[in-house]
């Protein structure tokens, strides 16, 4: 075991001194190879730079390539690329590849063998292929050791140099009147001159501003037709060098069409220029100028039609109310200095109409300078358009004037003209009655009313006066008979009831028994509302309505028996019944009247004094305050009978009591069986008078209650 350990540990022994050994070897070595300088005879190191386009195959390019210096813009990608031809007459050992830019390619220790007549061309696998980006100028070099027969070499390239610069074009473009001259300015007006369009001169000027030659300059001018067009041959400019195009410069082709004709309202010709240089330098530039061209004008006329479909040049119309009207347009195109040249087209006509407030857009009906258009409804209505137009109806009186507000234009051209109508007026009059032609109707037969007496207020009452009494009673009578000359007395004395001067109660609605028809007559006129016709009753009624004793006897008698209820004070008192003896015989005495003697002042004789009224005859007066008031109401009965009766009459007969008025139509006769018109009033009279078959039946047909 021992034996075995000790073997295990001389063997350790003598790897770690042949370890130790062959390290002190290659230290020994490499201080001899270090102490070596030079480059072996016949070993190239070639270093290229090439732009890392986007579309570029590295390989290829950098297999093919030999630029050792190229401009580009800052921070544009760069690819390096390292080869190495080995043409020494012996193998070579490559070992590590460094850049003095600060960067290491390749690291190989120990490295590949490159034997005699080989080059190791670059590819991304081997990493000889190496994209830099810089935003200075750099300029670098590459070197490779190699070694060769136990000999350590370094292989050195040539410089190459990274340049970064700044690209700038300017491009001014300038138009005016056709010249072979640049024009300075960038606007310009081309009216339409001499029946023609204007005309615009442009110019184009390019000037390099960069630190780079530009090889090749693409011009774009849209409206003019030009897109990406180069300059023929083409003209590479260096620093500051300047190019000027104009419509006659044989620099381009396309130069021609920098002379326009300008049939446009207005437009702003832009130009755009791309510069390019090697290297993907590019340099971009434009300008702009504006032109006027003619202006679009038109004119518009608005009038008012009864029927959709029809147009005459009438902007005014009247009617009743109720009126309905259509309006038309009529659009004319005054653009164009003459009519024959039809220069500028207008194809889209947008109305708006104050009649209707509706608003509709014509397209494509093109109108050119000089020519008209005109719209009805009919017309919007073949093209399927809303129809604004109409109808209108006017149903107040009054003055109407409205118009419509039109704007045509051409979109592709630029042309657009916008103009307000004339107005439309619509006048529709306040309109008057007709004058009815009256019918004559007979008038109903009038009746006139009585003439009434108008019954006066009764004063306040008057008591009664006292009565004075009848001399002491003679129990033998004695007849009388008075004779007078002429005959007997107009009225008898009345007679004297039994009992005096007692008041019988007599029933209220129910006339007074009365033997004098004097008095009778009065009475009852006085108290139903008649007059009476005998001048003693008119007496005693006016006097006993106003309070006052008649001083006719025989009024006093009638009066007082028919309002007071009492017997008169003329007639004799009759004793009471149990102290009546039996009647003594008649005597006859047999009076002559005489004519009335003069009277004279006697004292000796009685005067007749007035009756005492009777004290507290509330039952009197409360019966002639209900007999005023039967009366009041009796008349007004009569009153309102009357009125109703010729109201009544009145409407029966046709005759309007509150305000009437002439009536607007009348009948006439029927013209034919089953037909019947109600005429107006303003029509013509019938040419033959009615036949008595239409006359009678007619009168059959008019209302019994008319006359």
């Amino acid at each position: 075991m021992r034996v075995v350990r000790a073997l295990a540990a001389s063997a350790s022994a003598l790897l770690l001194l042949l370890a130790g050994f062959w390290l002190l070897m290659g230290e020994s070595r490499r201080a001899v190879l270090a102490q070596e300088t030079g480059t072996p005879d016949n070993v190239f190191l070639r270093k290229t730079v090439v732009f890392a386009a986007p579309d570029l195959d590295p390989e290829a390019a950098c297999q093919s390539g030999s630029e050792t210096t190229i401009a580009v813009v800052a921070g544009a990608p760069v690819f390096y690329c390292y080869t190495i031809t080995n043409n020494s007459g012996g193998p070579i050992t490559l070992l590590s590849l460094l850049d003095d830019d600060g960067a290491t390619v390749v690291n190989w220790t120990p490295g590949p063998v490159l034997q005699d007549g080989q080059t190791l061309t670059p590819t991304l696998a081997n990493g000889l292929i190496r994209t830099v980006s810089v935003t200075n100028t750099t300029t670098s070099k590459a070197l490779w050791t190699v070694e060769k027969e136990g000999r350590a070499y370094q292989v050195a390239s040539q410089p190459t140099t990274i340049r970064i610069v700044n690209p700038r074009i300017g491009a001014t473009l300038t138009v005016g009147v056709p010249s072979t001259a640049c024009s300075t300015t960038t606007s310009h007006n081309a009216p339409i001159t001499n029946n023609a369009y204007g005309q615009a001169a442009h110019c184009l000027t390019i000037r390099n501003q960069g630190d780079i030659s530009f090889t090749q300059h693409l011009v774009s001018i849209p409206a003019l037709g030009i897109i990406e067009a180069p300059l023929t041959p083409p003209s590479p400019t260096q620093p500051n060098q300047t190019l000027v195009i104009t419509y006659a410069s044989p620099l381009a082709d396309w130069s021609s069409r920098l002379l326009q004709s300008v049939n446009v309202a207005s437009i702003v010709v832009r130009a755009f220029v791309t510069s390019t240089a090697p290297n993907g330098v590019i340099a971009a530039a434009s300008s702009a100028v504006t032109i006027n061209g003619p202006s679009a004008t038109i004119q518009v006329k608005r009038n008012v039609m009864d029927r959709p479909d029809r147009c005459t040049d009438d902007s005014t119309t009247s009617g009743p109310p109720g009126k309905i009207v259509y309006y038309c347009i009529v659009i004319r195109n005054t653009s164009a200095l003459t009519e024959s040249l039809k220069l500028i087209p207008l194809t889209v006509h947008e109305l708006a109409d104050g009649a209707t407030g509706g608003r509709v857009t014509i397209a494509d009906v093109p109108v050119y300078g000089g020519g008209r258009i005109t719209i009805t409804n009919q017309f919007l209505a073949e093209r399927g358009l809303p129809q604004i137009l109409g109808p209108v109806q006017y149903r107040q009186p009054g003055t109407f004037s409205t118009n419509v507000s039109v704007t045509s234009s051409n979109p592709i051209s630029g042309f657009r003209a916008t103009a307000t109508s004339n107005n439309s007026v619509v006048t529709i009059p306040t309109p008057r009655p007709p004058t009815p032609t009256s019918t004559p109707m007979p008038l109903p037969t009038w009746t006139p009313l009585p003439t009434w007496t108008p019954v006066p207020i009764p004063p306040t009452w008057t008591p009664a006066p006292t009565w004075t009494p009848i001399p002491t009673w003679t129990p033998s009578p004695t007849v009388l008979f008075f004779s007078t000359p002429g005959g007997a007395p107009p009225t008898p004395y009345p007679p004297i009831g039994i009992g005096g001067l007692a008041t019988p109660t007599p029933e209220f609605f129910t006339p007074p028994g009365f033997l004098d028809p004097f008095a009778q007559t009065a009475t009852a006129q006085a108290l139903f509302g008649f007059p009476p016709p005998d001048p003693f009753a008119q007496t005693a009624t006016a006097q006993a309505l106003f309070g006052f004793p008649p001083p006719d006897p025989f009024a006093q008698t009638a009066t007082a028996q028919a309002l007071f209820s009492i017997e008169s004070p003329l007639t004799t008192p009759q004793p009471p019944l149990d102290q009546v003896a039996a009647p003594p015989p008649p005597v006859v005495i047999t009076i002559t009247a005489t004519p009335e003697p003069t009277f004279t002042s006697n004292p000796a004789l009685r005067p007749i004094e007035p009756p005492t009224p009777l004290p507290h005859n509330a039952a009197g007066l409360f019966r002639s305050i209900l007999t005023g008031t039967v009366i009041a109401f009796a008349l007004l009965g009569v009153f309102g009978g009357l009125f109703l009766f010729l109201l009544l009459t009145g409407v029966l007969a046709g005759i309007s009591v509150g305000n009437p008025g002439t009536p607007r139509y009348r009948l006439v006769r029927r013209v034919s069986p089953g037909q019947e018109r109600l005429r107006n009033s303003t029509s013509s009279p019938p040419s033959s008078p009615p036949t008595p078959s239409s006359t009678a039946q007619n009168d059959d047909e008019w209302p019994a209650s008319l006359p």
